[in-house]
């Protein structure tokens, strides 16, 4: 069978190496650390490199190619990662089978500011907005309802932890304190009304095209839990089918306009007074953070790119329980948020494939974590203090800022 060459090193990764294991698909997995969940899955052969971009990117699939004497499927993981590719699609096209968007389109879809002004030409859902360029434009921020969202526009410089994700501002002090910050570190930020409502109203819809922009496959689903709330990562997730119908004919309209190829995501929020679905920001060129629940529903994205790039059929599944996906045991549904009799399967640690579990709830969370404070020796005076920074923080959850990872 033609391989896969998956390139990551987050749980995101984790989740496409075993969604091709369902179609018993050959795997290398190109990280730069170990130190890594999907590194241990004994679906895939690791493939180590210095780095995942630019010429390390390349000398792997190359190595790849040379070894199994076949163009391996190029899947990606991470931004970084594609804008490596993207840069060197024309050294990695004869190396690999990949599948992009045109250039000019992963720029449009990365950058926060383009995109924003091509939906609203284009009639496509989004939260009103100000794109600035310079702290000379911060005025514009007043025509916005609070609380407002800043973000910069590129994520180049949140990979390169120069600056954060995004942070929520209720004030316009705070957003425009926010804004000017990150500013002087990137030219484009963009500041977007806050949708309201909870973590259980937001939802994602993820696909694959193929050259001709046809979705081979795609799923919706829901948000049930974020760490940290309302601002952090996706920790609990289900499928959706009660919106499917709408956020599927939303993702098709982004995907018919821009002629997308390749693999992708949009996330939506529903906002709480008018019911109304907007649009939160595409991911382009990857498989997003939670893929595998899209796997675990029966819907096999990775898979069915896969079966589109090699002109394979794709294999038969069995129709499954209603399933959740989970990053950690230490994660819970709120009542009444997950249908009865769903099936909760652990993002890390599965019985056919221990290790990456083994992994990271041995030796990253307790080994790692509990060194760290055997050399911090707590006193009563110290877990005063922690404890009164906890409570601050709790109080103030909504002002702190996004992590930089998906």
């Amino acid at each position: 069978m033609v391989p896969v060459v998956v390139v990551g090193n987050t749980l995101n990764a984790l989740g496409v190496v075993r969604s091709l294991a369902q179609g018993a698909v050959p795997v290398f997995l190109v990280t730069s650390t170990r130190q890594c969940a999907a590194a241990w899955s004994r679906h895939c052969r690791v493939v180590r490199r210095p780095t995942l971009g630019d010429r390390d990117l390349l000398a792997a699939v190359r190595a790849v190619h040379e070894r199994t004497g076949e163009r391996p499927v190029l899947m990606l993981t991470g931004d970084e990662e594609v804008d490596a590719a993207s840069n060197l699609r024309g050294e990695l096209q004869p190396l690999c089978r990949l599948r992009l968007p045109a250039p000019d389109v992963v720029r449009l879809l990365e950058d926060k500011g383009q995109f924003q002004r091509f939906a609203e030409r284009h009639d496509l859902p989004v939260p009103r907005a100000a794109v600035l360029t310079g702290t000379g434009e911060l005025g514009a921020i007043g025509a916005l309802a609070l609380p407002v969202v800043v973000k910069p526009a590129l994520k180049a410089p949140v990979l390169q932890h120069r600056v954060e994700r995004a942070v929520r501002a209720g004030t316009l002090r705070e957003a425009q304190s926010a804004a000017t910050q990150m500013l002087s570190v990137t030219g484009k930020v963009v500041v977007q009304e806050w949708i309201d409502g909870p973590d259980t109203e937001i939802y994602f819809c993820l696909f694959a095209c193929d050259a001709e922009s046809r979705a081979t496959s795609m799923f919706v689903g829901r948000k049930v839990v974020c760490a940290p709330p309302a601002i952090g990562n996706t920790a609990y997730c289900v499928a959706a089918p009660e919106a499917s119908a709408e956020l599927s004919q939303l993702t098709a309209r982004l995907i018919a306009s821009v002629r997308y190829q390749g693999l992708g995501s949009l996330e939506f929020k529903r906002e709480r007074t008018s019911g109304r679905f907007l649009i939160v920001e595409p991911t382009v060129g990857r498989t997003d953070w939670q893929e595998e629940i899209a796997a675990l529903c029966g819907v096999n994205v990775p898979l069915a790119a896969y079966c589109s790039e090699t002109g394979t059929e794709m294999p038969a599944t069995a129709l499954p329980t209603a399933s959740a996906w989970r990053t950690s045991i230490g994660h819970r549904a709120p009542r009444g948020s997950v249908a009865a009799g769903t099936r909760v399967y652990d993002a890390h640690f599965r019985l056919s494939d221990p290790l990456p579990g083994l992994y990271y709830y041995l030796v990253d969370a307790i080994l790692k974590r509990g060194l760290r404070l055997a050399w911090r020796p707590i006193t009563t005076m110290g877990r005063a203090k922690i404890r009164a920074r906890e409570v601050a923080q709790s109080r103030a959850v909504t002002a702190r800022p996004m992590p930089a990872d998906e």
